[in-house]
Protein backbone atom coordinates (compact mmCIF):
# COMPACT_ATOMS: atom_id res chain seq x y z
CA UNK A 1 0.00 0.00 0.00
CA UNK A 2 1.49 3.05 -1.10
CA UNK A 3 1.32 6.10 0.84
CA UNK A 4 0.39 9.75 -1.07
CA UNK A 5 2.96 12.10 -1.07
CA UNK A 6 2.08 15.43 1.21
CA UNK A 7 0.60 18.26 -0.22
CA UNK A 8 1.67 21.96 0.32
CA UNK A 9 -1.87 23.46 -0.09
CA UNK A 10 -3.39 24.37 3.46
CA UNK A 11 -6.87 23.33 4.23
CA UNK A 12 -9.31 24.65 6.39
CA UNK A 13 -10.69 22.80 9.47
CA UNK A 14 -13.57 20.86 7.45
CA UNK A 15 -10.01 19.62 5.45
CA UNK A 16 -11.41 21.67 2.29
CA UNK A 17 -9.32 23.70 0.13
CA UNK A 18 -9.64 27.33 0.40
CA UNK A 19 -11.38 29.48 -2.30
CA UNK A 20 -9.97 32.10 -3.86
CA UNK A 21 -12.71 34.79 -3.38
CA UNK A 22 -12.10 37.02 -0.77
CA UNK A 23 -14.12 37.63 2.47
CA UNK A 24 -17.32 39.89 2.04
CA UNK A 25 -17.73 42.84 4.23
CA UNK A 26 -20.31 40.25 6.31
CA UNK A 27 -17.00 37.97 6.99
CA UNK A 28 -15.01 41.28 8.12
CA UNK A 29 -14.25 41.53 11.88
CA UNK A 30 -16.63 43.90 13.31
CA UNK A 31 -13.88 46.17 14.93
CA UNK A 32 -11.89 45.99 11.21
CA UNK A 33 -15.26 47.09 9.46
CA UNK A 34 -16.24 49.81 11.95
CA UNK A 35 -12.77 51.07 11.55
CA UNK A 36 -13.33 51.10 7.18
CA UNK A 37 -16.53 52.58 7.73
CA UNK A 38 -14.95 55.36 10.24
CA UNK A 39 -12.16 56.02 8.16
CA UNK A 40 -14.47 56.69 4.78
CA UNK A 41 -16.91 59.37 6.59
CA UNK A 42 -13.85 61.15 7.51
CA UNK A 43 -12.83 61.22 4.54
CA UNK A 44 -16.08 62.73 3.44
CA UNK A 45 -16.30 65.19 5.85
CA UNK A 46 -13.10 66.49 5.03
CA UNK A 47 -14.57 67.02 1.32
CA UNK A 48 -17.00 69.01 2.08
CA UNK A 49 -14.81 70.84 5.22
CA UNK A 50 -13.10 71.89 2.02
CA UNK A 51 -15.22 72.98 0.01
CA UNK A 52 -17.43 74.87 2.32
CA UNK A 53 -13.60 76.42 3.32
CA UNK A 54 -13.60 77.08 -0.91
CA UNK A 55 -16.83 78.60 -1.15
CA UNK A 56 -16.25 80.59 1.77
CA UNK A 57 -12.36 81.93 0.74
CA UNK A 58 -14.19 82.35 -3.05
CA UNK A 59 -16.92 84.99 -1.07
CA UNK A 60 -14.21 86.57 1.54
CA UNK A 61 -11.55 87.25 -1.23
CA UNK A 62 -14.22 88.44 -4.02
CA UNK A 63 -12.85 92.00 -4.09
CA UNK A 64 -9.28 90.14 -5.52
CA UNK A 65 -10.32 87.27 -7.13
CA UNK A 66 -13.19 89.22 -9.53
CA UNK A 67 -10.25 91.78 -11.17
CA UNK A 68 -7.05 88.75 -11.20
CA UNK A 69 -10.10 86.35 -12.92
CA UNK A 70 -11.31 89.13 -15.28
CA UNK A 71 -7.72 89.60 -16.26
CA UNK A 72 -6.91 86.18 -17.25
CA UNK A 73 -10.15 85.75 -19.51
CA UNK A 74 -9.63 88.96 -20.38
CA UNK A 75 -6.28 88.12 -22.08
CA UNK A 76 -7.73 84.93 -24.12
CA UNK A 77 -9.80 87.92 -25.40
CA UNK A 78 -7.39 90.23 -26.50
CA UNK A 79 -3.84 88.01 -26.97
CA UNK A 80 -4.82 87.69 -31.03
CA UNK A 81 -4.58 91.45 -30.77
CA UNK A 82 -0.70 91.37 -29.17
CA UNK A 83 0.05 88.49 -31.36
CA UNK A 84 -1.12 90.29 -34.17
CA UNK A 85 0.61 93.72 -33.65
CA UNK A 86 3.59 92.18 -32.95
CA UNK A 87 4.01 91.00 -36.73
CA UNK A 88 3.20 94.65 -37.49
CA UNK A 89 6.64 96.28 -39.08
CA UNK A 90 7.71 99.93 -37.50
CA UNK A 91 7.14 102.27 -40.90
CA UNK A 92 10.85 102.27 -42.52
CA UNK A 93 12.08 99.69 -40.86
CA UNK A 94 12.82 96.34 -39.86
CA UNK A 95 11.75 96.21 -36.29
CA UNK A 96 8.73 95.18 -34.72
CA UNK A 97 7.41 96.06 -31.37
CA UNK A 98 8.64 93.94 -28.45
CA UNK A 99 5.59 91.48 -26.89
CA UNK A 100 5.44 93.66 -23.63
CA UNK A 101 5.26 97.06 -25.74
CA UNK A 102 2.34 95.39 -28.27
CA UNK A 103 0.28 94.45 -24.92
CA UNK A 104 0.65 98.27 -23.61
CA UNK A 105 -1.00 99.16 -26.84
CA UNK A 106 -3.74 96.54 -27.41
CA UNK A 107 -4.51 97.64 -23.26
CA UNK A 108 -4.81 101.32 -23.73
CA UNK A 109 -6.39 100.82 -26.95
CA UNK A 110 -8.90 98.76 -25.36
CA UNK A 111 -9.49 100.84 -22.41
CA UNK A 112 -10.13 103.98 -24.32
CA UNK A 113 -12.83 101.90 -26.74
CA UNK A 114 -13.99 100.88 -23.17
CA UNK A 115 -14.36 104.31 -22.22
CA UNK A 116 -15.98 105.62 -25.04
CA UNK A 117 -18.51 103.28 -24.96
CA UNK A 118 -18.98 104.25 -21.82
CA UNK A 119 -19.69 107.97 -22.41
CA UNK A 120 -22.00 106.98 -24.90
CA UNK A 121 -23.89 105.08 -22.49
CA UNK A 122 -24.08 107.48 -19.93
CA UNK A 123 -25.47 110.21 -22.38
CA UNK A 124 -27.90 108.31 -23.94
CA UNK A 125 -28.78 107.28 -20.38
CA UNK A 126 -29.70 111.51 -19.69
CA UNK A 127 -30.99 111.94 -22.56
CA UNK A 128 -33.64 109.13 -21.83
CA UNK A 129 -33.83 110.63 -18.53
CA UNK A 130 -34.96 114.16 -19.84
CA UNK A 131 -37.29 112.39 -22.82
CA UNK A 132 -39.18 110.74 -19.98
CA UNK A 133 -41.83 113.92 -19.47
CA UNK A 134 -42.01 114.52 -23.32
CA UNK A 135 -43.59 110.58 -23.18
CA UNK A 136 -46.09 112.03 -20.73
CA UNK A 137 -49.39 112.48 -22.99
CA UNK A 138 -48.20 109.38 -25.30
CA UNK A 139 -48.52 107.16 -21.68
CA UNK A 140 -51.95 109.00 -20.80
CA UNK A 141 -53.23 108.12 -24.64
CA UNK A 142 -52.06 104.69 -24.31
CA UNK A 143 -53.23 104.04 -20.94
CA UNK A 144 -56.83 105.79 -21.70
CA UNK A 145 -57.21 103.84 -25.19
CA UNK A 146 -56.18 100.63 -22.87
CA UNK A 147 -58.63 101.09 -20.23
CA UNK A 148 -60.91 102.06 -22.88
CA UNK A 149 -60.32 98.93 -25.26
CA UNK A 150 -61.01 96.94 -22.05
CA UNK A 151 -63.95 98.17 -21.44
CA UNK A 152 -65.47 97.68 -24.99
CA UNK A 153 -63.82 94.09 -24.80
CA UNK A 154 -66.33 93.61 -21.51
CA UNK A 155 -69.00 94.80 -23.29
CA UNK A 156 -68.88 91.87 -25.94
CA UNK A 157 -68.62 89.69 -23.79
CA UNK A 158 -71.20 90.43 -21.28
CA UNK A 159 -73.61 90.43 -24.57
CA UNK A 160 -72.89 86.90 -25.93
CA UNK A 161 -73.85 85.91 -22.48
CA UNK A 162 -76.92 87.89 -22.81
CA UNK A 163 -78.91 84.78 -23.94
CA UNK A 164 -77.41 82.55 -21.23
CA UNK A 165 -78.57 84.47 -18.44
CA UNK A 166 -81.25 83.00 -15.89
CA UNK A 167 -83.56 84.28 -14.74
CA UNK A 168 -83.44 86.12 -11.75
CA UNK A 169 -79.44 86.55 -12.37
CA UNK A 170 -77.79 89.85 -12.13
CA UNK A 171 -74.66 90.96 -14.23
CA UNK A 172 -73.28 94.11 -13.13
CA UNK A 173 -73.41 96.79 -16.16
CA UNK A 174 -70.13 97.48 -17.37
CA UNK A 175 -68.73 100.67 -17.17
CA UNK A 176 -69.18 102.91 -20.46
CA UNK A 177 -66.24 104.10 -22.09
CA UNK A 178 -63.73 106.33 -20.88
CA UNK A 179 -64.71 109.92 -21.30
CA UNK A 180 -62.50 113.53 -21.24
CA UNK A 181 -63.44 113.68 -17.54
CA UNK A 182 -61.51 110.30 -16.81
CA UNK A 183 -58.81 111.09 -19.40
CA UNK A 184 -57.69 114.40 -17.15
CA UNK A 185 -57.98 111.79 -14.01
CA UNK A 186 -55.76 109.49 -15.81
CA UNK A 187 -53.19 112.26 -16.60
CA UNK A 188 -53.35 113.28 -13.32
CA UNK A 189 -52.32 109.83 -12.42
CA UNK A 190 -49.62 109.83 -14.28
CA UNK A 191 -48.00 112.47 -13.85
CA UNK A 192 -48.32 112.21 -9.71
CA UNK A 193 -46.84 108.98 -10.34
CA UNK A 194 -44.00 110.27 -12.90
CA UNK A 195 -43.29 113.18 -10.34
CA UNK A 196 -43.05 110.61 -7.72
CA UNK A 197 -41.19 107.91 -9.10
CA UNK A 198 -38.68 111.13 -10.27
CA UNK A 199 -38.25 112.16 -7.20
CA UNK A 200 -37.53 108.87 -5.80
CA UNK A 201 -35.30 108.64 -8.38
CA UNK A 202 -32.90 111.40 -7.59
CA UNK A 203 -33.29 111.21 -3.79
CA UNK A 204 -32.19 107.47 -4.47
CA UNK A 205 -29.17 108.45 -6.78
CA UNK A 206 -28.53 111.49 -4.05
CA UNK A 207 -28.55 109.12 -1.43
CA UNK A 208 -25.76 106.60 -3.64
CA UNK A 209 -23.55 109.67 -4.68
CA UNK A 210 -23.48 110.59 -0.98
CA UNK A 211 -22.91 107.30 0.44
CA UNK A 212 -21.50 105.46 -2.43
CA UNK A 213 -17.98 107.36 -2.35
CA UNK A 214 -16.51 104.21 -0.37
CA UNK A 215 -17.57 101.90 -3.36
CA UNK A 216 -16.96 104.04 -6.05
CA UNK A 217 -13.02 104.06 -4.79
CA UNK A 218 -13.24 100.39 -4.32
CA UNK A 219 -14.34 100.18 -8.11
CA UNK A 220 -12.12 102.20 -9.58
CA UNK A 221 -9.33 100.34 -7.68
CA UNK A 222 -10.49 96.74 -9.20
CA UNK A 223 -10.73 98.37 -12.46
CA UNK A 224 -7.03 99.88 -12.36
CA UNK A 225 -5.64 96.43 -10.67
CA UNK A 226 -7.52 94.20 -13.24
CA UNK A 227 -5.29 96.79 -16.22
CA UNK A 228 -2.16 96.15 -14.77
CA UNK A 229 -2.50 92.39 -13.88
CA UNK A 230 -3.77 91.98 -17.69
CA UNK A 231 -0.85 93.98 -19.12
CA UNK A 232 1.64 91.84 -17.29
CA UNK A 233 -0.21 88.41 -18.71
CA UNK A 234 -0.35 89.63 -21.93
CA UNK A 235 3.43 90.71 -21.27
CA UNK A 236 4.14 87.29 -19.98
CA UNK A 237 2.91 85.61 -22.86
CA UNK A 238 4.59 82.21 -23.72
CA UNK A 239 7.20 83.12 -20.80
CA UNK A 240 4.32 81.70 -18.15
CA UNK A 241 4.27 78.22 -19.87
CA UNK A 242 7.87 78.10 -19.81
CA UNK A 243 7.77 78.49 -16.02
CA UNK A 244 5.02 76.03 -15.16
CA UNK A 245 7.09 73.65 -17.53
CA UNK A 246 10.10 74.42 -15.46
CA UNK A 247 8.53 74.22 -11.94
CA UNK A 248 6.79 70.48 -12.67
CA UNK A 249 10.37 69.19 -13.22
CA UNK A 250 13.39 68.30 -14.96
CA UNK A 251 11.19 64.94 -16.37
CA UNK A 252 11.02 64.98 -19.90
CA UNK A 253 8.17 63.14 -20.12
CA UNK A 254 6.28 65.18 -17.27
CA UNK A 255 7.47 68.14 -18.99
CA UNK A 256 5.98 66.84 -22.25
CA UNK A 257 2.61 65.80 -20.82
CA UNK A 258 2.01 69.29 -19.12
CA UNK A 259 3.06 70.95 -22.21
CA UNK A 260 0.13 69.36 -24.37
CA UNK A 261 -2.54 69.90 -21.42
CA UNK A 262 -1.30 73.47 -21.52
CA UNK A 263 -1.37 74.15 -25.19
CA UNK A 264 -4.54 72.24 -25.62
CA UNK A 265 -6.70 74.50 -22.83
CA UNK A 266 -4.84 77.62 -23.78
CA UNK A 267 -6.23 77.19 -27.28
CA UNK A 268 -9.83 75.69 -26.23
CA UNK A 269 -10.82 78.80 -23.82
CA UNK A 270 -8.98 81.19 -25.92
CA UNK A 271 -10.99 80.10 -29.42
CA UNK A 272 -14.14 79.72 -26.95
CA UNK A 273 -14.03 83.33 -25.37
CA UNK A 274 -12.78 85.36 -27.95
CA UNK A 275 -15.70 83.57 -30.34
CA UNK A 276 -18.19 84.51 -28.07
CA UNK A 277 -16.96 88.09 -27.65
CA UNK A 278 -17.12 88.88 -31.41
CA UNK A 279 -20.60 86.97 -31.26
CA UNK A 280 -21.87 89.33 -28.91
CA UNK A 281 -20.54 92.03 -30.31
CA UNK A 282 -22.04 91.55 -33.94
CA UNK A 283 -25.26 90.68 -31.62
CA UNK A 284 -24.84 94.54 -30.71
CA UNK A 285 -24.54 95.92 -33.51
CA UNK A 286 -26.86 94.00 -35.71
CA UNK A 287 -29.51 94.47 -32.81
CA UNK A 288 -28.74 98.31 -32.75
CA UNK A 289 -29.33 98.32 -36.23
CA UNK A 290 -32.32 96.55 -36.88
CA UNK A 291 -33.70 98.65 -34.05
CA UNK A 292 -32.95 101.84 -35.51
CA UNK A 293 -33.99 101.49 -39.54
CA UNK A 294 -37.43 100.22 -37.47
CA UNK A 295 -37.54 103.46 -35.73
CA UNK A 296 -36.95 102.95 -32.38
CA UNK A 297 -35.41 105.79 -30.08
CA UNK A 298 -32.06 104.87 -28.52
CA UNK A 299 -31.86 102.07 -30.58
CA UNK A 300 -27.64 101.36 -30.36
CA UNK A 301 -28.03 102.06 -26.82
CA UNK A 302 -30.57 98.68 -26.62
CA UNK A 303 -28.22 97.12 -28.85
CA UNK A 304 -25.15 97.51 -26.75
CA UNK A 305 -27.46 96.19 -23.38
CA UNK A 306 -28.28 93.81 -26.03
CA UNK A 307 -24.58 92.41 -26.31
CA UNK A 308 -24.11 92.71 -22.70
CA UNK A 309 -27.11 90.45 -21.49
CA UNK A 310 -26.17 87.83 -23.88
CA UNK A 311 -23.38 86.82 -21.57
CA UNK A 312 -24.92 86.34 -18.99
CA UNK A 313 -26.68 82.38 -19.80
CA UNK A 314 -30.09 81.95 -20.78
CA UNK A 315 -31.65 84.78 -17.82
CA UNK A 316 -29.74 87.65 -20.04
CA UNK A 317 -31.44 87.27 -23.20
CA UNK A 318 -34.84 87.51 -21.60
CA UNK A 319 -33.95 90.33 -19.27
CA UNK A 320 -32.60 92.25 -22.60
CA UNK A 321 -35.75 91.62 -24.37
CA UNK A 322 -38.10 93.98 -21.40
CA UNK A 323 -35.94 97.37 -22.87
CA UNK A 324 -37.16 97.81 -26.42
CA UNK A 325 -40.59 96.42 -25.58
CA UNK A 326 -40.75 99.26 -22.71
CA UNK A 327 -39.17 101.86 -24.96
CA UNK A 328 -41.86 100.75 -28.34
CA UNK A 329 -44.43 101.11 -25.86
CA UNK A 330 -43.59 104.40 -24.52
CA UNK A 331 -42.50 105.59 -28.30
CA UNK A 332 -45.48 104.17 -29.98
CA UNK A 333 -48.17 103.13 -27.91
CA UNK A 334 -48.99 100.25 -29.83
CA UNK A 335 -49.24 96.62 -28.77
CA UNK A 336 -48.12 95.72 -32.23
CA UNK A 337 -44.85 97.50 -32.26
CA UNK A 338 -44.19 96.47 -28.87
CA UNK A 339 -44.51 92.61 -30.19
CA UNK A 340 -42.26 93.89 -33.22
CA UNK A 341 -39.42 94.74 -31.25
CA UNK A 342 -39.38 92.20 -28.56
CA UNK A 343 -39.63 89.51 -31.67
CA UNK A 344 -36.70 91.27 -33.72
CA UNK A 345 -34.54 91.32 -30.73
CA UNK A 346 -35.34 87.65 -29.34
CA UNK A 347 -34.89 86.63 -33.36
CA UNK A 348 -31.39 87.86 -33.70
CA UNK A 349 -30.53 86.66 -30.01
CA UNK A 350 -32.16 83.33 -30.80
CA UNK A 351 -30.34 82.72 -33.85
CA UNK A 352 -26.95 83.88 -32.36
CA UNK A 353 -27.90 81.06 -29.53
CA UNK A 354 -29.07 78.26 -31.65
CA UNK A 355 -27.10 78.61 -34.81
CA UNK A 356 -23.92 80.93 -35.08
CA UNK A 357 -22.59 79.94 -31.49
CA UNK A 358 -23.11 76.33 -32.44
CA UNK A 359 -21.08 76.96 -35.52
CA UNK A 360 -18.72 78.90 -34.58
CA UNK A 361 -17.43 77.34 -31.68
CA UNK A 362 -18.07 74.03 -32.48
CA UNK A 363 -19.28 70.37 -31.09
CA UNK A 364 -15.83 70.43 -29.17
CA UNK A 365 -16.16 73.27 -27.03
CA UNK A 366 -20.11 73.42 -26.71
CA UNK A 367 -21.24 73.42 -23.08
CA UNK A 368 -23.83 71.28 -21.08
CA UNK A 369 -27.29 73.75 -20.62
CA UNK A 370 -27.52 72.30 -17.19
CA UNK A 371 -23.75 72.84 -16.41
CA UNK A 372 -24.09 76.03 -17.37
CA UNK A 373 -27.53 76.91 -15.53
CA UNK A 374 -26.11 75.78 -12.12
CA UNK A 375 -22.40 77.99 -12.88
CA UNK A 376 -24.49 80.95 -13.10
CA UNK A 377 -26.66 80.02 -10.22
CA UNK A 378 -23.50 79.25 -8.10
CA UNK A 379 -21.66 82.32 -9.03
CA UNK A 380 -23.83 84.41 -9.55
CA UNK A 381 -24.50 83.62 -5.58
CA UNK A 382 -21.08 83.84 -4.90
CA UNK A 383 -19.92 87.11 -7.18
CA UNK A 384 -23.28 88.84 -7.65
CA UNK A 385 -23.31 90.29 -11.30
CA UNK A 386 -19.78 89.60 -12.13
CA UNK A 387 -20.17 86.04 -11.52
CA UNK A 388 -22.42 85.97 -13.97
CA UNK A 389 -20.59 87.43 -16.79
CA UNK A 390 -17.81 85.07 -15.71
CA UNK A 391 -19.93 81.45 -14.95
CA UNK A 392 -19.41 80.71 -19.01
CA UNK A 393 -15.69 81.28 -19.24
CA UNK A 394 -15.41 79.31 -15.95
CA UNK A 395 -17.27 76.68 -16.92
CA UNK A 396 -15.16 76.20 -20.56
CA UNK A 397 -12.07 76.42 -18.62
CA UNK A 398 -13.23 73.84 -15.85
CA UNK A 399 -14.36 71.35 -19.01
CA UNK A 400 -11.13 71.83 -21.13
CA UNK A 401 -8.88 71.06 -18.39
CA UNK A 402 -10.51 68.06 -17.01
CA UNK A 403 -10.46 66.93 -20.60
CA UNK A 404 -6.88 66.74 -20.27
CA UNK A 405 -6.71 65.09 -17.40
CA UNK A 406 -7.17 61.34 -16.88
CA UNK A 407 -8.56 61.59 -12.97
CA UNK A 408 -11.19 64.30 -14.38
CA UNK A 409 -12.76 62.69 -17.52
CA UNK A 410 -15.93 61.78 -15.76
CA UNK A 411 -16.55 65.86 -14.90
CA UNK A 412 -15.32 66.33 -18.55
CA UNK A 413 -17.93 64.00 -19.77
CA UNK A 414 -20.96 66.09 -17.47
CA UNK A 415 -19.50 69.55 -18.77
CA UNK A 416 -19.36 68.35 -22.35
CA UNK A 417 -22.87 69.13 -24.53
Amino acid sequence: MTSQPPTDEPRNPEGQPPSDVSPSSEQLPAGLWEAFRDVHAMRAALVLLALAATIAMLSFAKTILIPIVLAFFLSYVLGPFVTALMRVRLPGTRLSLPRGAAALVVVVLAVAMTGVVGTFIGDQVRRLALEVPNYQERLVDNITELRSSITELQLRVENSLEPFRREGDEIAPAQPPVDEDQRDVTAERVQVFLQQGGSDFWGTTSSFIAGGLTSFFGIVAQALMCIFVLVFVLAQGPRMRERVLEAVGDGPRNRQAINIILRNVNEDVQRYLFNRFATNTCVAIITGTALYLYGLDFAFLLGILAGLFNFIPYVGPIIGTIFPATIAYMQFGELSDVLWCALIYGSITGLEGNLVTPFVIGRHLKLNSLAVLLSAIFWGWIWGAPGLLLAIPIVATLKSVSENLDSLRPLAAFLRG
